[in-house]
């Protein structure tokens, strides 16, 4: 096979440039059946301009079935060359919408290496750096060089005769409403009728649309695609597993994936939509490359934000407004945001840890999450949220079971307790707001409040002032998760003593003497151990197992079709417990993330921090904060578990956290705090 840089620029790479919008950075791509056969057919006609295929009104036929070198193109051509059977092209576009996502990451993949588009974290993509102002691109082709949107404009607008490619280029944007992407309203409409007609001047063009059109309603490619039937789990398969009666999700459906495969159907619903579970690497990897483009999150978080009276939050965003979030607060998300304060971070694990004592026997799983909840409020919000993070917990925990899991009645969350719970988000909301004012920013470093604040003031519509509570409850809840992590992350150092001494001596390499390290001193050779160990209590102890999803768009993955509105549960950490990923997955074992095993970043294999679009934007604000607590803690102290043959138990809901049993004991202060 060529490389990219030896490959023209293909008709489906022009078709996603045009669909990008070049103000948001966000590529507008609407799956279906409609855009299924763009792609498809763009494959198809890039074939007949590399003169491999022709075709006349009957049928559609190889002249030249020798590879072109091109991964995009050469598997449509061997099959159309392997068939003996005389079809015409419109049922070979059909057949190759099979290739659909295949088409999608090849092509996405290729513009990223050919440095005209940046894959930026979350499943996003945006025009890279390299792109002039004037919006032109590089590329190894001389005939490419002019931006595909000038050429396809210049074509429509101005009455240019169009050549083969921009007729065929036309017809495909045509046929999937491309054009009302890219030109306003009084141009669509006052130029309809050339489009129409440009559209009509190629074969493949015009099979294209016959695809979409003749097919609107009941697809060929069903009956094509084979799809399997999806195995239904009953209440037994799932009651006979041990590990769901311990806490353990993602080894419990790790043994689901090994006796019933990738997709099963769960034997409960949520609402009225049946409840289906993706499980396994492949799957993971499905919905890191197409998950935009079929699931979306709002359905099951809609409820939890009414609770805390919003209607529009991150999570529950989807598209090009959950873009536009993420853009606006990854700054505060950041791991440079904590590093700049790292010696406030210090500080306060410091000040947390002081308050233990040698013989002190401290519950783990409460105490870190206060630990860290106390560090989170006030490096993001600046308010110490210590004092509200019970009753945030119970809230949240409520409104999860009640109005996500519908398990209880919804008169529970407004039981008494409930409603002063209620009242507590009101007055920590209005704690922050109150001490995040102009006059007493000044001076002090930008925070998570202040960029949210400052979202609202100059976009109130995207962010109104009713949906400021949420995201500022958001980054509470996620810290007691953190909380969760960091209790999880303990628990293996002490139990694993030969660690507990390594992270100690990397810890007396940063602290000891009296020193203070700068952010540039917390590297992945200095804190190596300490930083393995994090990743290793990650995936055997993930504190989200799994995600909520809703499909919204028919698709197909690892040969089932989800039909719109099914209900996915993403088991995206069973992952963690494959023999084949990672080498014995029940032990505990640092090693496994050295250079020359690194189990982890085998494709699908490792994911905590979720997948996809909805990938948590702290991943590496977390990691930092994770290291410099164990360090700290290894540093200043020698723990013990409470009793010493206690065995791990987990409290898997709402998120996976230590169970209540899980106490420590300060057997000594090393160094003092």
């Amino acid at each position: 096979m060529r490389t990219t840089d030896e490959l023209p620029i293909r008709l489906t790479e022009e078709l996603v440039l045009l669909l990008l919008n070049e103000r948001s950075g966000y590529l507008e791509m609407v799956p279906g059946w409609d855009f299924s056969c763009v792609m498809a057919g763009a494959v198809i006609a890039d074939l007949a301009l590399e003169s491999r295929i022709d075709s006349d009104l009957d049928a559609l036929y190889v002249i030249d079935p020798s590879p072109t070198g091109d991964s995009l193109l050469d598997p449509t051509l061997k099959k159309i060359a392997e068939s003996q059977e005389a079809l015409e092209t419109q049922l070979w576009i059909e057949r190759n919408t099979a290739r659909t996502d295949q088409i999608v990451t090849t092509t996405l993949e290729r513009l990223v290496d050919r440095g005209i588009l940046k894959y930026e974290s979350g499943g996003f993509w945006t025009l890279s750096h390299l792109v002039s102002r004037s919006g032109t691109y590089p590329t190894s082709d001389p005939n490419a060089r002019r931006e595909a949107k000038a050429r396809v404009l210049s074509v429509i607008l101005n009455d240019v005769i169009p050549d083969p490619r921009d007729a065929i280029l036309v017809a495909l944007m045509h046929a999937c409403d491309g054009f009302k992407l890219v030109l306003s309203d009084e141009d669509y409409h006052d130029k309809a009728e050339r489009i129409e007609t440009i559209a009509k001047l190629d074969l493949i063009g015009r099979s294209v649309s016959a695809a979409v059109r003749e097919s609107a309603v009941k697809p060929k490619t069903r009956q094509i695609l084979l799809t399997k039937p999806i195995p239904k789990l009953r209440i037994v398969d799932i009651l006979r597993q041990r590990e769901f009666r311990t806490g353990n999700i993602p080894k419990a459906m790790c043994q689901i994936f090994r006796k019933h495969g990738p997709v099963v159907k769960l034997p409960v619903k949520m609402g009225k939509s049946p409840l289906v579970a993706l499980i396994g690497p492949d799957t993971n990897q499905w919905v890191n490359r197409h998950g935009r483009f079929y699931l979306r999150s709002k359905d099951y978080i809609q409820k939890l934000e009414g609770a805390f009276g919003a209607s529009r939050t991150m999570p529950g965003m989807d598209g090009a407004e959950h873009y536009k979030m993420r853009r606006a607060l990854r700054g505060a998300y950041s791991r440079a945001a904590l590093a700049r304060r790292l010696p406030e971070l210090i500080s306060l694990c410091r000040q947390s840890i002081r308050q233990w004592t040698e013989g002190d026997v401290v519950r783990a799983t409460e105490t870190f999450q206060t630990h860290m909840s106390s560090q989170v409020s006030r490096l993001s919000i600046g308010v110490d949220c210590s004092d509200y993070v019970d009753e945030l917990l119970a809230y949240e925990h409520r409104a999860l079971v009640t109005l996500v899991q519908g398990a209880l009645p919804k008169f529970m969350l407004a039981t008494p307790k409930m409603k002063r719970a209620r009242q507590r988000v009101r007055e920590l909301q209005e704690a922050i707001q109150a001490s995040h004012t102009s006059a007493q920013r000044k001076g002090k470093p930008p925070d998570l409040a202040d960029a949210i604040l400052e979202l609202h003031r100059n976009d109130p519509q995207f962010l109104p002032e009713t949906d400021l509570t949420f995201p500022f409850v958001a980054s509470m809840v996620a810290s007691i998760y953190l909380g969760s992590a960091l209790g999880f992350a303990v628990y293996c150092m002490v139990r694993h003593p030969d660690v507990y001494a390594k992270v100690r001596r990397e810890a007396e390499s940063l602290f000891g003497g009296g020193r203070e390290p700068k952010a540039e001193d917390f590297n992945l050779h200095t804190i190596d151990v300490a930083h393995r160990l994090c990743l290793e209590s990650g995936r055997l102890y993930p504190v989200i197992p799994w995600q909520l999803r809703t499909v919204m768009n028919p698709c197909v993955v690892n040969g089932f079709e989800l039909l719109p509105k099914t209900r996915l549960l993403i088991c995206q950490t069973a992952s963690h417990y494959f023999g084949d990923l990672f080498k014995d997955p029940l032990k505990f074992d640092i090693d496994r993330y050295l250079a020359g095993r690194a189990e982890h970043s085998a494709p699908g294999a490792y994911a905590p921090y979720g997948l996809g679009t909805h990938t948590c934007l702290g991943r590496q604000w977390v990691e930092l904060q994770m290291v410099v607590n164990i360090l700290l803690i290894a540093y200043h102290m020698e723990l013990q578990v409470v009793p010493a043959n206690y065995k791990l138990g987990i409290n898997p809901f709402p998120t996976a956290a230590p169970n209540k049993r899980l106490k420590l004991r300060v057997a000594e202060i090393k160094n003092s705090v």
